[in-house]
């Protein structure tokens, strides 16, 4: 077998025609990616210091390194002694990927070791650049320093980093960026730019790039791309899986619950071997062994499903992490350097076809030889979707397009796990065969005829997209309205009591919107509860205002966490003292209120509190500081924060009010709750912290959504809203 037929074993198209770019189309992306490393620079030129940092949102592989090099050389040219800081994700793996994507477009003169003893992390490789030079961070001979964002809390945090050092942050992988923690780390440098191909998150409070500091300035989502003919086209089908296993439990927000999941997956002997059965079928035959990643929940799944393909004569591998790899590792189904022998070409006596993994290919992994992606185990994660079918759609020679078969899984609050027809919506387009495609419409008429695309859809199973459509619980998002006694209360003038005028005008505006737009009505997800939602707030506006109903302030927002209320009590519920005409703290108060009216007046705006307004001072911690230099004295001795949306207040009192139950010695709520609470303060103990709240402290959990989750699997029910 001579080279060409070993390179063309597997794959969907001509070898040195199909997968390739034109001459037209590689200079196209040469463009695309000058402009997004010009226009990035550009913007932190012109931003004001409150402005959102700029962030470079483009599909995986569109070559984010070669940009990321490029701002890189821009700072270098400008000032060439520059520092410069990229975060490379959260994998040690990442750091070594970035290095080397870093070192491939600049000019090596020498090829050096560094010493592995000035970091916890692995070595890199030292490459010599007439620009700049990459290492690790204190290597003092490199001017461009990768770690991770874990590495750079911990250096932080010891004092050995100092942001004021580096001319310029370079934060990969961005998304991550979406905890607190982690954004009030790189707060800390001035010039930041990020770069990833997932912009918005699913989880956690810090969903949307402008949540977590940052505003898309140059996007490339993947379906521009297919369009532009810069990525390969998807083709989707599924593998009905309903009836080989129990509803897949989720919680009660909405999301689907692992722990419970593993127990019926488990208790579904017959689903792996029909998995196997089916997806073996279809990435190998007699002329063809297409590169297939297979992803999954759970390290027994893998074991479990590479067993059944092994004995389907298929050559099979596991990615874990180190210690899982060590523990499975087989000769026969191997775990060890898998993704290596996964990249190697069908003729190598090492070279692996199918890697089945759970968690471990997504971010970092690049390997383009890839045509199919099984999604063989339920997920309800669109980031994680989107980061493991993006590395699918990668250029390769003599690949025309990629696969992606959903197991489809039902739960109680998805019509299906999260799947191809939910991903992209808009975009994807189902066609007369029934399979799904998402690429260039004048594609389809000639890929659905391809003998190979013909084979594959014949041991699909077709689902109609609108049923792969159907979506659960979302959280409630800033258009929506939610459809409460309290929401009408607070955004209309008037009483919303029974037989008040605003409760029969909001009445006849939602009876009527029920009848003219009932696909706007959902139940969404706010905090720990379900409400329903009207989805389009402005029309909503629209019925009451011609039903005669008067807004209180269109653009006047509810308190912030970080505002202060300039009242009597707000002043006496945080300094010590009384705030009452002539004394100490009245004065103290008086004068740091008009000292700030004169230094930041642009700070003093008024709210909504409850049904009224009031005026505010947008910077809590700046009055705080502006008060004690007057002398006053923080009840709080050691100012804590106050108690944030996000805490969970550990109080009899907040149990009540979130579980159905009652909370005394003895009941059962309150044995879920003692259980819980101490299985998160050994599992997360650094989320226990003390806040201020009215005129003392009071302990709470940090992560009002994980205890939920722990509540939950102990058996508690939310309340509903």
């Amino acid at each position: 077998m001579n080279s060409a037929e070993r390179k063309i074993y597997g794959q969907t198209g001509e070898i040195g025609k199909d997968g390739l770019l034109t001459p037209d189309e590689q200079a196209l992306l040469d463009n695309i990616q000058e402009r997004a490393s010009y226009n990035a620079f550009a913007y932190l030129d012109r931003m004001d210091p409150d402005d959102p940092y700029p962030m470079v949102a483009m599909a995986t592989g569109i070559g984010k390194g070669k940009i990321i090099h490029k701002v890189i050389e821009m700072q270098m040219r400008r000032k060439p002694d520059s520092k410069v800081l990229v975060v490379a994700g959260t994998k040690l793996v990442l750091v070594k990927q970035t290095h080397q994507a870093l070192t491939g477009y600049i000019e090596s003169e020498e090829d050096e070791r560094v010493d592995e003893t000035e970091s916890t992390e692995d070595p890199l490789q030292n490459q010599k650049s007439f620009l700049y030079r990459t290492g690790k961070l204190r290597q003092e001979d490199a001017n461009v320093h990768i770690a991770t964002i874990q590495t750079i809390q911990s250096e932080l945090s010891r004092g050995r980093l100092n942001p004021k050092d580096y001319d310029l942050l370079i934060v990969d992988e961005v998304h991550n960026v979406g905890t607190s923690k982690r954004k009030a780390t790189i707060d800390q440098f001035e010039r930041i730019v990020g770069f990833t191909a997932t912009p918005y998150r699913n989880s956690g409070l810090l969903k949307s790039p402008k949540q977590y500091g940052f505003i898309v300035i140059e996007p490339l989502p993947l379906p521009e791309a297919q369009r532009l003919r810069l990525l390969p086209p998807l083709v989707g089908i599924q593998i009905d899986t309903k009836g080989l296993v129990d509803e897949v439990p989720t919680t009660k927000t909405g999301t689907i619950d692992f722990a419970k999941l593993e127990k019926i997956l488990k208790e579904s002997p017959d689903l792996r071997p029909y998995i196997a059965n089916r997806i073996a079928g279809i990435i190998s035959d007699e002329d063809r062994r297409y590169k297939t990643v297979v992803v999954v929940n759970f390290v027994w799944e893998a074991q479990e499903l590479a067993e059944l393909f092994h004995k389907e004569g298929i050559k099979v591998g596991i990615a874990v992490n180190q210690q899982a790899s060590k523990e499975i590792h087989t000769e026969e189904i191997p775990a060890i350097n898998t993704i290596e022998r996964y990249k190697l070409p069908e003729d190598d006596p090492q070279s692996i076809q199918v890697l089945i993994s759970p968690y471990v290919v997504s971010e970092g992994f690049d390997a383009p030889a890839t045509e199919i992606l099984v999604w063989a185990s339920p997920t309800d994660s669109h980031l994680r979707y989107t980061q493991y079918t993006g590395r699918l759609a990668r250029r390769a020679e003599g690949k025309l397009f990629g696969v992606v078969v959903d197991c489809l899984y039902q739960t109680s609050q998805y019509s299906w796990s999260y799947n191809m027809g939910m991903w992209m919506k808009g975009d994807v387009v189902q066609l007369e065969n029934g399979m799904l495609w998402l690429g260039p419409e004048t594609d389809i008429e000639t890929l659905k005829k391809l003998p190979q695309v013909e084979a594959i859809r014949r041991q699909a199973d077709v689902k109609p997209l609108d049923a792969l459509q159907k979506e659960g619980l979302l959280d409630v998002e800033e258009n929506d309205f939610i459809l409460s006694n309290r929401s009408f209360q607070k955004t209309f003038v008037g009483n919303y009591s029974k037989g008040g005028k605003l409760k029969k005008i909001a009445d006849s505006a939602v009876e009527q919107l029920r009848k003219d737009h009932p696909e706007k009505f959902i139940i969404k997800r706010k905090e720990l509860s379900r409400v329903e939602v009207f989805t389009d707030k402005n029309m909503l506006f629209d019925y009451m205002e011609k039903g005669g109903a008067k807004l209180k302030t269109a653009d006047i927002k509810q308190v912030q966490d970080t505002d202060f209320v300039l009242s009597g009590p707000s002043f006496m519920k945080n300094f010590v003292g009384s705030y009452h005409q002539n004394t100490r703290l009245k004065r103290i108060g008086d004068s740091a209120v008009e000292q700030l009216r004169k230094d930041h007046p642009e700070k003093f705006i008024k709210r909504h509190y409850e049904d009224s307004f009031v005026e505010v001072f947008t910077d809590k911690n700046m009055l705080f500081d502006y008060m004690e230099k007057g002398g006053a004295e923080s009840k709080i001795a050691d100012t804590q924060s106050a108690v944030q949306k996000t805490d969970f207040v550990l109080s009899r009192n907040t149990f009540r009010q979130t579980f159905i139950g009652s909370y005394n010695k003895g009941d059962k709520l309150k044995k879920i709750g003692d259980s819980a609470v101490e299985q998160l303060r050994k599992d997360h103990p650094e989320k226990f912290i003390k806040r201020r709240h009215r005129n003392g402290s009071v302990e709470v959990f940090t992560d009002k959504k994980l205890l939920s989750d722990y509540m939950i699997r102990g058996g508690a029910r939310l309340r509903e809203r």
